[in-house]
């Protein structure tokens, strides 16, 4: 037997639903058409593990194995009110924040389909998981069904939220007479009359629980336009009865009540009616006929077949349901008063309960029901998916197919658990081709060249927030890097004695070999207090040419666990005299007269930009151009000349450019580096922010 209790639930304030803009969706793949991003959480015994390195991952596209080219460690830092981000205040902005946020969480109030005990209690577990779990780096939004995914709200304070929590507790409204909409008038005006009244209660029923998958299918699209990394979805719900087509919805009415429940049903509340409960008759706004054409619509729905679509879309999209029902340990599932028989209530709620294990399981997230430690449950559900691996690779298969691909993360540690993405949609040509990406076919009009997209790529991982960063480049037998701390983590107590940089060159192991052709190098640097920016220029012994990682763990004098961060570099033949990439400093406001390095590929309109590119020997010439993300160029000028470090005895390519003329967006520095009649070109992407 089906579970038929409509659900309704009291509105959140007008003000909320109204917020935010109409936007557009950004694109789900930048620069280049291949380029994919996988996040591995990592854990053992509950533990998140952050001490792995990249050679201890392996990554399979389809089963066919994938190179990685960048690999950061993503740490979820908690609440901490030193640590206030400033919010974004337009629409662009806050793409940009959810793009480049630690984590994007969105709390779904499933209105009708929650008591009011369920909104009570829900209380006290969303506030502890916005103290405990939300993170300086995270963003967090609410949404409730009738509202649109565009109008959704997300910020790093999460005080706005904690008061409508606190203040409208009764949104929670299942079983109660609240919020009609002048359609569900309109159904009980046409329907509600005598025996009919059953109709109207299931019409109502299909309606809300339609729109309810609806506005989760909605979100699910929403945040696959927003990022491509994992995103949270909590709902708070109860679960919904997943209606399949009844024919007996559809047949004539002769008098007589087609397909009557063997319990009556409240079509205003759409629970089970009681002795005396009112019925109502105000207004319409549907006409007879199209009450009928609603109700043969209705009587058709297949919920269930939805419902199993929206979770492969939302495994597709890399969002993971957090089904809650705040209600705790459930005896009866159903008001005791309404006489329903304990085995047919307890029947109905494992029907729904199933619905929510299955959302859970088929999106890689967790369910939290039948307990009554609630934020306990909670905590224990995201302590796995704190901390995280960023990982991204050039996936071997270039074809523009718009197919699914599996992908599949392994690591290298006995009794590791790695929960990852389960794979992705392929872009088609249009969408490659929208994304600003380069299409290697016969024909193709509009594409950059590789350089450009390669460099348009690195930017990918370039994410917002990150407590460090680091950028290497390789030059004649040696690797130079930029490790950069967060101006905010620099601030933290923790860090204001300063701290220990060890940065380790991995030689990439050879095709068929269990170990490294050449050993590792280290060296360890000392953290000034109120250092942000170090520069590293090599081990101090020749790195022999070839692929290496770059691995960065920065640990606080007064702090207890690294941070750590790795990026890969090449290491050119010895006959190769331009190195294989650029590092960039800056000069603005914040720097005054000096330039100072950095791994933040980000900049403003106020700042100057200096690139510095690895030389062996004198005698170079040099120029540079300014580009557009498709390529263009622009009349920005681009000076370039040479320098020798009086340290290390160095040379070096320099160019500068001011950024002042440019409006926001994402550009490339191209430079052509000339000695002996043989020219190779350095590409740098950045990106420019407000």
């Amino acid at each position: 037997m089906r579970y038929r209790v409509l659900l309704l639930c009291l509105a959140l304030p007008a003000w909320l639903a109204a917020q935010g803009q109409p936007e557009q969706p950004m694109p789900r793949f930048r620069a280049g058409a291949n380029l994919v991003r996988v996040d591995a959480y990592v854990s053992k015994d509950d533990v998140a593990l952050t001490d792995l390195k990249a050679e201890d991952f392996s990554l399979f596209e389809d089963d066919k194995p994938q190179q990685v080219e960048n690999f950061e460690l993503v740490l979820a830092r908690r609440p901490n009110p030193q640590s206030a981000r400033t919010d974004p205040t337009n629409v662009r902005d806050m793409q940009q924040q959810a793009a480049d946020s630690a984590r994007l969480f969105t709390l779904f109030f499933d209105k009708w389909h929650v008591q009011l005990a369920g909104s009570y209690h829900a209380k006290k577990p969303i506030i502890d998981t916005l103290d405990r779990i939300i993170g300086p780096d995270d963003l967090v939004g609410l949404m409730t069904p009738e509202m649109s995914p565009s109008s959704v709200t997300y910020s790093h304070r999460t005080s706005s939220i904690e008061r409508t929590v606190t203040d409208t507790w009764t949104w929670g409204a299942k079983n109660t007479t609240k919020d009609i909409t002048p359609q569900e008038e309109s159904i009980i005006n046409c329907y509600g009359g005598g025996a009919d009244r059953d109709i109207a209660g299931k019409m109502i029923a299909r309606l809300r629980e339609e729109q309810t998958l609806h506005a989760l299918d909605a979100l699910v699209t929403h945040l696959d336009g927003l990022r491509p990394e994992r995103k949270f979805v909590m709902v708070f719900t109860e679960g919904w009865s997943l209606f399949r087509p009844d024919e007996s919805l559809s047949r004539s009415i002769d008098g007589k009540v087609p397909g009557q429940d063997p319990t009556r049903v409240n079509p205003i509340t759409g629970g089970l009616a009681r002795q005396g409960d009112p019925d109502p008759r105000s207004g319409t706004s549907l006409t007879y006929e199209a009450c009928e054409r609603l109700r043969t619509m209705l009587a058709y729905s297949d919920h269930e077949t939805e419902f199993r679509q929206l979770l492969q879309r939302a495994n597709r999209a890399n969002v993971s349901f957090y089904p809650i029902d705040a209600r705790g340990l459930v005896v009866f599932d159903t008001p005791i008063e309404l006489g329903v028989p304990a085995d047919v209530d307890a029947a109905w709620l494992h029907e729904r309960y199933n619905g929510l294990r299955d959302m859970a399981s088929q999106t890689d997230g967790q369910a939290v029901l039948d307990t009554n430690d609630i934020s306990g449950a909670m905590k224990k559900v995201f302590q796995d998916v704190g901390s995280y691996y960023l990982l991204s690779y050039y996936s071997t298969n270039q074809k523009l197919d718009g197919r699914f691909r599996r992908i599949r993360v392994e690591v290298k540690r006995p009794g590791a658990d790695v929960r990852a993405r389960p794979g992705y949609l392929a872009p088609t040509e249009s969408e490659a081709r929208a994304a600003g990406a380069a299409i290697d076919r016969a024909g193709a009009k509009n594409s950059p060249p590789p350089t450009v997209t390669r460099a348009l790529d690195a930017l990918a991982p370039a994410r917002g927030n990150l407590p460090v960063r680091v950028q290497a480049v390789g030059g004649h037998n040696t690797i130079r890097a930029i490790v950069e701390l967060d101006p905010i983590t620099a601030k933290l107590p923790e860090w204001l004695s300063g701290g220990t940089l060890r940065l380790t060159f991995e030689p990439e192991r050879m095709p068929g070999s269990s170990a490294p052709s050449v050993p590792s190098q280290t060296v360890t640097v000392a953290v000034d207090p109120g250092q942000r920016s170090i520069v590293v220029d090599g081990s101090g012994q020749p790195l022999p040419a070839g692929r290496y990682s770059v691995r960065a763990e920065l640990t606080a004098r007064n702090g207890r666990l690294p941070m750590q961060v790795t990026t890969f570099a090449t290491v050119p033949a010895d006959t190769a005299e331009v190195g294989t990439g650029a590092l960039a400093a800056r000069r603005g406001p914040s720097t005054g007269l000096a330039y100072v390095a950095t791994a933040d590929p980000r900049f403003r309109r106020t700042e100057r930009l200096r690139l510095e590119v690895p030389l062996a020997g004198d005698g170079f010439t040099g120029t540079g151009r300014l580009l557009t993300r498709d390529g263009q160029a622009t009349a920005l000028v681009v000076g370039f000349t040479t320098r020798t470090d009086e340290a290390t005895k160095q040379q070096f390519g320099v160019a500068d450019v001011m950024l002042a003329p440019l409006a926001e967006g994402e550009y490339v520095i191209e430079l052509s580096i000339t000695k002996n009649g043989k020219t190779d070109v350095v590409s740098y992407g950045f990106r420019l922010i407000p």
